[in-house]
Parts: structure tokens; C-alpha cells; sequence
């Protein structure tokens, strides 16, 4: 029996989709019984503890300062004291630590096998997940022409390379990074594993009158068409280009309501962007899974109109709940969101030229908006989409043929 060491940053996954898959992670490697063990960084607590909680072990480390993975030789020592090398150990990062604390682990633990999951690499942020321009700054022939941007980045990729190259498998949640590892980071293809990001099926059908009372109980007027915009909420996701270009709308299309469910960092700056179109935007904060389902119960269209994903939870709830999409085609978007299909994709274009993606948005939220027919194909097509990739029984066959392959 395998023994699981899942290794997680606490004040990070509370606040994306990390957290909903170590909760989905967890109900896979359970229901395949086998021994897990949540280590959690930066947790709720004054000390470190190792408890149990809902069947699962758990060593929980206080805040440290900085980063938790700088702190690599002091967390070593407590790995050391309370974990015993075996070949039947599986680490499992999905953090980016850097690679002194995945070649610790491998140090101290040579008979362990080391899973790193990729949620997210070094170079989508400053890059605005522009994929097209990695060679420029990794591949840059002229080093004496370096800027600190482009050194910078050289140094996060060559750092994250040889993260890469000290574990035994990578798994990737997106054909289009699969691609990325093999083309540009060079990454044995044998290293690699292709396993999207499960979900249980939490959805439940509602009626047309069942759907009215819900719109009463949420104080939302009958006639007008509700577009969610779930998750974090920020520039990387593409809260402004969403309302910006939604004030083009309004003067076509009047009878909709924005849905804006998470927490929001920079109201102030998201109210000067709104302006004008203000009243035409509910700001749910953080809520419950329940209540993010009564939101997608009531919902016309859903949005994602993110810079870069790797496999966007958000969108997979979407999909499960059948609303047609209005998303980006940006990084790893498109293996999730095709046009026609599940989604009206709006293109990016000119990461420099914000207008273009806003003007992009509007067209398609008006598309869906006018279309009746559109929304209930394109919801429809997402939903069975969702049944046959994303429900949890697919990851859950993912990760044991990862296990089986250790």
C-alpha cells in the first residue's frame, strides 16, 4: 500500500483552485485506500501538530516568514523525525517550491518517489500568459543584452527545469502544457502524465418555476439574464477586460446582471472601473459551495476570461452545471473552452492593446445574449463534455495509473 505525502501551502489554496483539488485529491486516494498524509504549510496554527482530521493524517506547520519552501533545511529536519523512507513513499508537491527543497527531499529520502503537479509555472504572470514569447527570455542568445525582466525569467525557468528534472513524474493538468514541457523545457515525455482536474457531480436540476422562486429568494428581477464571473478576482483572470466590455453591452443589451462570487482585492479599483455600469454589478463576496450553486442554478452564462489557467475548477463547475461560456483563448483555456462547442471564445490578441480583448468580449457575450438556441446547445455540449473528461472518476483513474507507474 502506497504511503501519500500531500504537500500544501495553506494561506495559498484557501484562496484558488489548489484547495478544491486537495479536496477532490483526497476523495480519489481514499476511495483507493490508501495511506494519506496532508502536510499543510502556513496553517491556522501557533505550533506545529500532527492530527487527524475527517480520516486523514495531518502534520500542520504554523506561518514562517517569507516562503515556506525557502525554510527547506529546518523543514527537512522535522520530515526526517516523523517520516520513515520507504519505497512505497509518494511525495506530492503542488506548490512551486524551488528546486533546493525538492532535491532535499530526494536527498533525504532516496527510497520515496517525488510527483510534482503543475498548477501554475514561473512565467505565465510576468507574461500575461503569452506562451508565443517564452523563447525570447529563456532562449535569449545575447546574454550581455539581458534585462532584469528577461534575467529573471531565465532564472525562474532554469530553476523550475531542474525542479522538473529531480522528480520522478510531472503530472500536467492541460495538453497545451504537456506540449510547453516537451518543446521548450525539454522534459522526458516518460516523466510526464496527462491527468485534468476531477470534480464530483454537485449539480441538481431545477424547474422553471423552481428557478423563479430561487430568483425571488435572491432579490434578482425575472427579466434579466445573470452572468457569473466565479473565482479570484483580478486582473490575471480578467475582471477589468470582463467590465469594460460589458459597457458596450448595455447599450445593446440592457436586461443582464453581472455576478461577481469571490473575494475582491482591489474593490476600490474595480468600482472605477465599473463607473457607470455600477448597478448593473452584484458583488457576492467569498460564499459557500451551496451557495455558489444556487448562482449557477439561476444562471444564463458563466465566464472565463482568464489570462492563463492550467485547469480551471471554475470552468469545470460551469460545464457541470451546463451554462454556456463566454472564455479567453488564453493559456491553457483552450484545451478546456473550444468555439461553438462549449464556449464563444473571445480571442486575446495584443496583450499591450487591452481594447481589442474587451471589444472581442463584447461580441460574444451579445452573440450569447441574443441567442436562446446558442446558449442551450453550447450548455448542453458542456455539460457531456464534463461527464466524459472532467468527473472525478476520470482523475481518479488518472492517479492510479500514476500510482501503479511508481
Amino acid at each position: 500500500m502506497k504511503n501519500i505525502y500531500i504537500i500544501d501551502d495553506y494561506a495559498s489554496s484557501k484562496i484558488n483552485g489548489i484547495g478544491t483539488y486537495i479536496k477532490e485529491l483526497c476523495f480519489c486516494l481514499k476511495e483507493a485506500a490508501m495511506n494519506l498524509c496532508l502536510i499543510t504549510f502556513s496553517y491556522n496554527t501557533k505550533t506545529f501538530k500532527i492530527e487527524m482530521n475527517n480520516g486523514i493524517n495531518g502534520m500542520q506547520f504554523p506561518p514562517i516568514p517569507g516562503f515556506f519552501e525557502q525554510h527547506y533545511t529546518v523543514i527537512d529536519k522535522f520530515f526526517r523525525l516523523y517520516i520513515e523512507d520507504k519505497p512505497e513513499n509518494v511525495f506530492l508537491f503542488n506548490h512551486t517550491p524551488n528546486e533546493f527543497f525538492v532535491k532535499t527531499v530526494k536527498y533525504s529520502f532516496p527510497l520515496s518517489k517525488l510527483v510534482f503537479v503543475i498548477h501554475d509555472m514561473t512565467w505565465t504572470a510576468p507574461m500575461l500568459g503569452d506562451k508565443t514569447e517564452i523563447k525570447k527570455y529563456v532562449f535569449f542568445e545575447n546574454k550581455e543584452l539581458f534585462t532584469e525582466k528577461s534575467s529573471e525569467l531565465s532564472s525562474n525557468f532554469d530553476n523550475e527545469k531542474r525542479m522538473y528534472e529531480n522528480v520522478e513524474r510531472i503530472i500536467s493538468l492541460a495538453p497545451e502544457t504537456v506540449e510547453l514541457l516537451q518543446n521548450i523545457y525539454k522534459i522526458s515525455n516518460q516523466k510526464i502524465l496527462l491527468i485534468p482536474n476531477g470534480l464530483q457531480d454537485t449539480h441538481h436540476a431545477i424547474s422553471e418555476k423552481e428557478e423563479v422562486l430561487l430568483k425571488k429568494k435572491l432579490f434578482i428581477p425575472l427579466h434579466e439574464k445573470i452572468i457569473v464571473f466565479a473565482g479570484r478576482v483580478s486582473e490575471v483572470k480578467g475582471i477589468y477586460r470582463v467590465i469594460n466590455s460589458l459597457k458596450n453591452v448595455v447599450k445593446t443589451y440592457p436586461n443582464f446582471r453581472l455576478i461577481v462570487i469571490g473575494t475582491v482585492f482591489e474593490m476600490k479599483k474595480i468600482m472605477e472601473c465599473a463607473d457607470e455600469i455600477v448597478s448593473k454589478i452584484t458583488f457576492t463576496g467569498q460564499i459557500s459551495k451551496d451557495k455558489l450553486n444556487e448562482w449557477y442554478q439561476i444562471a444564463d452564462i458563466g465566464v472565463l476570461a482568464s489570462y492563463w489557467e492550467q485547469c480551471s475548477y471554475t470552468g469545470i463547475e460551469m460545464m457541470m452545471h451546463g451554462l454556456p461560456v463566454v472564455a479567453s483563448d488564453g493559456f491553457c483555456v483552450g484545451d478546456m473552452f473550444q468555439d461553438e462547442v462549449n464556449a464563444k471564445v473571445a480571442q486575446i490578441g495584443d496583450r499591450n492593446n487591452p481594447e481589442e480583448f474587451e471589444n472581442n468580449l463584447s461580441r460574444v457575450f451579445l452573440e450569447l445574449l441574443q441567442s436562446p438556441t446558442l446558449r442551450k446547445k453550447l450548455g448542453k455540449n458542456g455539460r457531456k463534455i464534463y461527464e466524459t473528461k472532467y468527473h472525478i472518476n476520470n482523475m481518479k483513474e488518472g492517479y492510479r495509473m500514476l500510482l501503479d507507474s511508481l
